[in-house]
């Protein structure tokens, strides 16, 4: 323990910082309570005013040999004996950058800074911020460099560590190895040239012995490797999707808008999720520049699409092909126009079950088709589809035309054409609203709560309004199928002219319908 650790200052203290301190540090240790710890603070105090000392007698060396080298200086103080003063005033003045790059050269060759070989007696903080004063002056141009992605100043700076020739040195050489390693690894520009220049000067190698950190080493190969990975990649992404893996790349990397990369992403299943999920983690990890230009400048922006059910088109659909249908077959709907939607609700529910069961079996069975689907779309005129992407025949298509002939079987063709028309408006009503980018970390559950309830009180306010409508037309006890033969016309003849056919108001609705 030096001096400095006993009084709790710096090196550099001045004599009246050391007298007040120790003033300060007597109160707390009196000599009748702790003569060990009075006598060692004594000491400390003692050893810290010499130290004071020595330095003042060094600076009046160097000041009275003013305008000679550092050498000379220092082959001076070395026959006075007061080198190691003269020796710690430099390592002060390098400390406050007041030596200039030839001087501390100079010094760093001379003492041996940093190294094995320098001097013991020198402070230890003194050597601490030394050491992390040029660590940082050796690692700054190297990180600016990279950080404005200039590959030449980069690998200028990274020659320029010949200069610093303590950093060849344990433990230095080991802390800038891993540092360097960790600096490409994170960094978001890469460089061939650069990974290459480092390889060759760190002594890092495809053997198993080489010196860069095994963790670091394999983020650096795959970010070597990664031009030929995106270009691999892109080209996966211009193939026809027969595979989870081209399929995943063409969501992310084709040149698709926003609205397109929607509608291929209903065609998805877990398996293409699970490739999606695969591709974007390594392009998050390795390619930021790529991720940076995705939607939403983000590589998750399909983040929520996996868990998305885009079937409300289809119940829409449904529902109103149904109450179409028993609209159009319905009796006279004066009175009647309630029950007769209530008919063509539970039918709509019949059918959207139905049609729910029979797409949780014909989803996966029409999948295993999906190389011949995609081949036959391509054949298909781009008028069939009122999405963003053409429609597959047999994923779409054929369960489309068996719905609509089973609605056009049990309601008639008013009920298929309904089911095609809404399905074709609701497609061109949503184009625009799937072009726009809103993050999942955003959206706001509330608001879908919000329009369940809005759909709840329209409703409820729909149905009060045909109840009211309804009960307009209905008959009182005292309307209709009124005994006119029996109250009229029971004691005239047949023939008499009040009681032919077809009745008159007042036979109808008798006397008491008047008050």
């Amino acid at each position: 323990m030096t001096c400095w650790n006993v009084l709790g200052l710096p090196p550099d203290a001045d004599s009246r910082t050391i007298k007040r301190t120790y003033a300060a540090l007597l109160k707390q240790t009196r000599p009748d309570d702790d003569p060990e710890g009075f006598q060692r603070l004594r000491e400390a105090y003692e050893a810290a005013l010499e130290w004071h000392q020595g330095l003042q007698e060094a600076d009046e060396v160097v000041i009275e040999t003013r305008g000679n080298t550092l050498d000379e200086q220092y082959q001076a103080a070395m026959a006075d004996g007061s080198a190691l003063h003269v020796e710690i005033h430099l390592l002060l003045r390098d400390i406050e950058n007041d030596l200039s790059p030839d001087e501390t050269r100079w010094a760093f060759a001379t003492f041996n800074w940093l190294t094995a070989w320098q001097r013991l007696e020198l402070p230890g903080e003194l050597i601490e911020k030394l050491e992390r004063k040029h660590r940082a002056a050796l690692q700054q141009p190297l990180r600016q460099a990279l950080e404005q992605k200039d590959e030449a100043a980069f690998l200028a700076a990274y020659a320029a560590r010949s200069a610093c020739p303590w950093v060849n040195n344990h433990p230095h050489a080991e802390w800038f190895n891993q540092w360097l390693a960790r600096l490409l690894a994170q960094s978001h520009y890469w460089s061939s040239a650069v990974f290459e220049a480092v390889c060759t000067g760190q002594n890092w190698h495809g053997g198993a012995d080489h010196d860069c950190p095994a963790g670091d080493w394999a983020v650096l190969l795959r970010r070597q490797q990664a031009p030929a990975f995106m270009a691999r990649q892109r080209v996966m992404a211009s193939e026809p999707p027969f595979s989870p893996q081209q399929r995943a790349a063409r969501l992310l990397l084709a040149p698709m808008s926003l609205g397109q990369r929607r509608a291929f992403a209903q065609r998805l299943d877990e398996h293409d999720w699970k490739a999606c999920q695969t591709l974007s983690a390594d392009i998050y990890a390795e390619h930021v520049a790529e991720a940076e230009a995705m939607p939403g400048g983000t590589v998750y922006f399909w983040q929520g699409w996996d868990t998305a059910m885009d079937t409300w088109p289809w119940i829409v659909a449904l529902f109103l092909s149904c109450l179409v249908g028993v609209l159009v077959n319905a009796d006279p709907l004066v009175g009647n126009v309630v029950p007769t939607l209530g008919y063509g609700m539970l039918w709509a529910v019949g059918a959207v079950i139905g049609a729910g069961l029979a797409w949780q079996v014909w989803r996966p069975l029409a999948h295993q088709y999906r190389v011949l689907d995609e081949q036959l779309s391509a054949r298909l005129p781009r008028a069939l589809s009122p999405t963003h992407l053409p429609l597959l025949p047999i994923r779409d298509l054929v369960p489309g035309l068996i719905l609509a002939a089973a609605l056009g079987y049990a309601f008639g063709p008013f009920a298929s054409l309904t089911l095609v028309v809404a399905l074709a408006a609701i497609g061109m009503a949503k184009r625009p609203f799937m072009d726009h980018h809103t993050p999942w970390t955003t959206r706001h559950p509330r608001w879908s709560a919000l329009g369940m309830v809005l759909f709840f009180v329209c409703g409820v306010g729909l149905y009060v309004g045909l109840v009211l409508l309804d009960n307009q037309h209905l008959v009182t006890r005292n309307q209709g199928l009124q005994q006119w033969t029996e109250r009229l016309c029971s004691r005239m003849p047949r023939s008499a002219p009040e009681c032919q056919a077809p009745a008159t108001h007042a036979q109808w609705y008798g006397q008491e319908a008047r008050q």
